[in-house]
């Protein structure tokens, strides 16, 4: 199983006084940042639950992702013998890694490549990948790194992933690689399923209309699992997958609808017909 923490800025314009201590600039973005945790099984993708970062003075967005971890039922996390929390470097403090390694997961986090061991060497200046070594700030943590090449617009950047257990330096790359199903899975979130358009001023209204739209995706999602039987690899239509939802779930609705329409219309037919 793999837990796959990261934040997601929602930015809004206009006032919105009622949400005071939720909207803040962060990276840029002035909005509502929420920090999401999502579970990756097999073929199953499940927004477990999230939770909204208050600003500076507050816990920061790796707590917020250790309180989400933290917050597992014993099931899940008895349930499984090899679980992977994934992040991105913005989570790769001390408190995050050892909340980690304290909660028997096993860590694949990026890095900064500046952070240096305990003997003083930079990771960037690492010899060779897949090394077992030490940070400063947590002394008695083994720590083992390989780093990954990413195409820029000007060329390639050099990305670092530490991973808290022992594990060939492919398997760190390919394990490590694996966070970035969080941002497809952001980015549909906001285009289809509109999370973050929400024109709600409260924030029990804004919490309800993220869970709905964390709901109509996770629906939608259980849709193309169930028919996944000739192309179990294939990107969903999510367009057409919200249109069979809505039909099987709410089809009554519309057929309601439409048969008060039609009452209607041969009332008004009948009428003219009758004079």
């Amino acid at each position: 199983m793999e837990l796959i923490v990261d934040l997601t800025s929602l930015g809004k314009e206009g006032r919105f006084t009622a949400l005071t201590g939720w909207m803040h600039t962060l990276n840029g973005v002035h909005g509502v940042h929420v920090v999401i945790l999502f579970l990756c099984c097999g073929t199953f993708r499940l927004p477990w639950s999230f939770l909204v970062w208050r600003g500076k003075g507050h816990p920061s967005p790796a707590m917020l992702a250790l309180k989400l971890l933290r917050g597992l039922p014993p099931e899940v996390r008895q349930g499984h013998r090899d679980i992977h929390v994934l992040a991105d470097a913005a989570f790769s403090n001390k408190s995050f890694i050892q909340g980690i390694v304290d909660l028997g997961f096993q860590g694949f986090i990026g890095i900064p490549g500046n952070r240096t061991t305990t003997t003083g060497v930079q990771l960037k200046s690492l010899p060779k990948q897949g090394m077992k070594i030490e940070l400063p700030d947590l002394p008695g943590v083994p720590i083992w790194v390989c780093w990954i090449w990413l195409k820029t617009k000007t060329g390639k950047e050099q990305r670092f992933v530490i991973s808290t257990a022992p594990r060939s330096p492919a398997n760190i790359r390919q394990t490590g690689k694996r966070r970035w199903k969080i941002e497809a899975f952001f980015k549909t979130l906001k285009s289809r399923f509109g999370f973050g358009r929400f024109g709600q001023h409260s924030k029990m209204g804004v919490l309800r209309y993220l869970c709905l739209s964390l709901l109509s995706y996770q629906i939608c999602h259980f849709e193309h699992v169930d028919g996944q039987q000739e192309v179990p690899s294939c990107w969903p239509d999510w367009g057409a997958l919200a249109k069979t939802v809505r039909q099987k779930l709410c089809g009554w609705v519309r057929l309601s609808e439409l048969r008060s329409e039609l009452t209607a219309l041969n009332d008004v037919l009948n009428a003219i017909f009758i004079i």
